[in-house]
């Protein structure tokens, strides 16, 4: 039996306090793609039977759309609801899923089966003091720009800390952070130390979610007195220039602390009280916008760190597309 499947009978033991049997159930009708990325088995949960459909291992994250035509797919082939078995979900594609009615289960972590059983609190393992559950800003910073800008496989931490603006002191606890995350080893090369991440693409995105957090530590209601720099768009106003969505009344924009700061002794904007009274929304970063920016906007991933929580089903199906979208 795979890991998977123990997960999740311990895990549907727990929550429903019943004994489940897994029953292999014959697939034939399905196509031949949903045959290679599914194990469909039956099981009685309170009573009913449910089918579910356990996602082979090797395959990336798909999307709530994605998930959603598998199991119709799956439904009509099969003629009972199916629920897919994850070994990983997202917050912002769960939510998005709950929102799509798709039956899901993450063994450990959330269950969704309109019906039977729903449980979508976050259950995470017992922490390991010695390793952080989230990445500091420099180290998600350091993903990013690997990701988005400019590949740092097989870069040396020197050449690394110019590239990032970093000090080599920060570096060198950046490659601890990645190292311990399991995102990363360095190999010596010479005299260098080079950095060798453990997947690619989204397939590295998807393993570095979990440890990946919005970079928005506060928000202020300003007003604009002067036509200076404002910093690169954010929030919805981002999401606005990306993609269809409408963007909010107020423009959002992306500063650090001290670039904030330095905003309100130049005279540039004033704060306000309440939007009310406000021309505009600044979100403080805990990292340079500006540097995973290429143009006015702040880069895709960030933003989607930013607004994944969002309840706003719109919103959510944004995001997706801007997922869709990278060129990874």
């Amino acid at each position: 039996m795979t890991a998977l499947k123990q997960r999740l009978l311990a895990y549907l033991g727990t929550v429903t306090g019943e004994h489940i049997d897994l029953v292999p159930t014959q697939a034939s009708a399905l196509p031949l793609f949903l045959r290679e990325r599914y194990e469909v088995y039956a099981a009685r949960l309170f009573g009913r039977e449910v089918l579910l459909a356990f996602e082979v291992e090797g395959w990336e994250t798909g999307t709530p759309s994605e998930y959603g035509k598998h199991t119709e797919t799956m439904r009509k082939s099969l003629g009972k609801a199916v629920a897919v078995v994850l070994p990983i979900l997202p917050s912002y594609a769960r939510n998005r899923m709950v929102q799509m009615g798709i039956p899901f289960i993450v063994p450990g972590n959330q269950v969704f089966l309109p019906g039977s059983v729903i449980d979508l609190r976050e259950h995470f393992p017992q922490a390991n003091p010695k390793k952080r559950e989230w990445l500091g800003p420099a180290a998600q910073c350091t993903v990013l720009f690997h990701l988005l800008r400019t590949p740092l496989q097989g870069i040396s931490l020197k050449d690394i800390s110019g590239k990032l603006e970093y000090s080599t002191m920060m570096l060198t606890k950046v490659k601890d952070e990645l190292e311990a995350s399991g995102l990363c080893k360095t190999v010596r090369n010479g005299r260098s130390l080079i950095m060798e991440f453990a997947a690619h693409g989204r397939s590295l995105w998807e393993l570095a979610l979990p440890h990946l957090r919005s970079p928005v530590k506060k928000t202020h209601w300003v007003q604009w007195r002067h036509p200076g720099p404002k910093g690169r768009l954010a929030g919805m106003s981002a999401l606005s220039r990306q993609t269809a969505i409408t963007d909010d009344r107020l423009p959002t924009y992306a500063l650090t602390h001290s670039a904030f700061q330095g905003h309100l002794k130049q005279g540039y904007c004033v704060g306000c009280q309440d939007a009310e009274d406000a021309t505009a929304k600044i979100e403080l970063w805990s990292y340079p916008p500006e540097r995973l920016a290429n143009s006015e906007t702040v880069d895709p991933l960030s933003l989607l760190l930013s607004l994944r929580n969002s309840a706003d089903e719109r919103v959510q199906q944004q995001l997706e597309q801007i997922i869709q979208d990278i060129k990874w």
